[in-house]
């Protein structure tokens, strides 16, 4: 920061940036559906590489979920429910495995900032703008999403791959993974596991959106197209659960013509994915093999993890790569969180997501709700990384909001039964009755 304020170029770029943020406010506390726009454009079209350093690495995505935060608070009228509980106290854990030493800077960043404020914008849009909106809204940006995997499986291009403004993750994640000879799609996500939960997770809610009954097909068409050419198992499994998921769950939102052509589509699509993928995961013999056998290999380090704090098998070398024992990486959201925070904060999580199974089967079920239950099962498999980790816990605050909408829309109606009450005087000629 100190550098930043210290340079004529640095102090213009601050000065620019503070007030086009103070703009975006302006104008999303004047229409808060924009506030969805900004997050969902810088969601889907900026890569996660891109940013700029003032302490921390701000994404444009981070400085839209935070402008929505300050626009939109004020009015919000949230109430304290069961997960913004949980939630605090794992944040709580780690902020205190921070102070005592046992949790890294990183660490504790990714998990306030990186899962804090996506889940309290998602928290507070929800209170703030009604769910069709956002609905259409999700809708129309990932029709755009599925639209450019689509073409870039076909063209072999990622348009994205050219931008490299901003901090050392082009390096890491700029990079096309292959497999079976064919490449991955990943648009502007940095990885086609991200790109394929992401996907997943956006099924609901093109679902229950505004959109035609055509152009809903065909989002939902493009969408799981999209999915299967992203060639991550999690991705299409994950599409396909979303799917059933709404079928079943959701079915009142659309017309029954449309379930049926939807489940008619389903079947469609898998006769058409099926054969496609067995090839390129045949061509891809050990490496798809074995990532799945790598994956099996992660439950070793189970044993290693803390009750609160990092694990002491991790270990940081000079050029910054973190090893957790003789892995490099950890591809499991719940493995990783244990061995980065503890157990005890893994176990909250945990409990959630157990609860978040009882509700979407017992309670007025939302479309973020179905889009969490459906992308949980593949955390198994996949870490909480660039852009997919804020469209989960926005997803996540998404349905306390709408649990805590209907908590109060369908709160019983308690009449009073004491003595009537009598109405305040008038001023002037009524006063003095009410005195006497």
């Amino acid at each position: 920061m100190a550098q930043i304020l210290g340079s004529p170029d640095g102090l213009s770029v601050m000065l620019l940036v503070l007030a086009v943020g103070a703009v975006f406010v302006v104008v999303i506390r004047a229409r808060p559906v924009l506030g969805v726009v900004g997050c969902l454009a810088a969601l889907c079209l900026v890569p996660p590489w891109v940013g700029a350093g003032f302490g921390v690495f701000v994404t444009p995505l981070l400085a839209a979920c935070l402008g929505c935060i300050v626009a939109l608070w004020h009015g919000s009228d949230m109430r304290l429910r069961a997960f913004d509980a949980a939630l605090v106290l794992v944040l709580g854990a780690v902020a205190v495995g921070f102070v005592a030493g046992i949790v890294t800077l990183e660490r504790a960043f990714a998990a306030v900032i990186g899962w804090g404020v996506a889940y309290l914008a998602g928290r507070i849009i929800g209170m703030r703008v009604e769910p069709g909106d956002v609905a259409t809204v999700v809708a129309v940006a990932f029709g755009v999403v599925a639209t450019l995997a689509i073409l870039e499986f076909f063209t072999r291009n990622n348009v994205f791959v050219d931008i490299k403004l901003g901090g050392n993750g082009y390096a890491r994640w700029s990079g096309i993974r292959w497999r079976g000879g064919v490449p991955r799609a990943e648009g502007a996500w940095g990885s086609a596991i991200a790109l394929g939960g992401a996907l997943a997770m956006s099924v609901p809610f093109v679902w229950v959106s505004r959109l035609r009954s055509a152009a809903k097909a065909l989002v939902l068409t493009a969408v799981a197209f999209a999915a299967v050419v992203t060639f991550s198992r999690i991705g299409m499994i994950s599409t396909i659960l979303a799917l059933v998921g709404c079928l079943v769950l959701l079915g009142s939102a659309v017309t029954p013509a449309f379930r049926r052509v939807v489940a008619a589509l389903l079947v469609v699509g898998a006769a058409i994915a099926v054969p496609l993928t067995s090839d390129v995961f045949t061509a891809a013999g050990d490496e798809a093999s074995n990532s799945a056998d790598y994956r099996g290999d992660l439950l070793s380090l189970v044993p290693e993890m803390s009750w609160l704090g990092g694990t002491g098998s991790m270990t940081t070398n000079a050029a910054g790569e973190t090893r957790y024992g003789s892995f490099g990486s950890i591809d499991s959201a719940p493995i990783l969180l244990g061995l980065d925070y503890g157990v005890l904060p893994l176990l909250v999580l945990v409990g959630a997501s157990l609860a978040a199974f009882v509700a979407v089967l017992r309670t007025r079920r939302n479309a973020a709700l179905v889009a969490v239950v459906a992308v949980i099962p593949g955390l198994t498999s996949v870490a909480f990384i660039t852009q997919f980790t804020t469209m989960f816990w926005l997803c996540v605050g998404l349905a306390v909001a709408d649990a805590d909408r209907s908590a109060r829309a369908y709160a019983p109606q308690v009449s009073w039964t004491g003595p009537p009450v009598r109405p305040l005087a008038r001023a002037g000629a009524d006063r003095p009755a009410l005195l006497g």
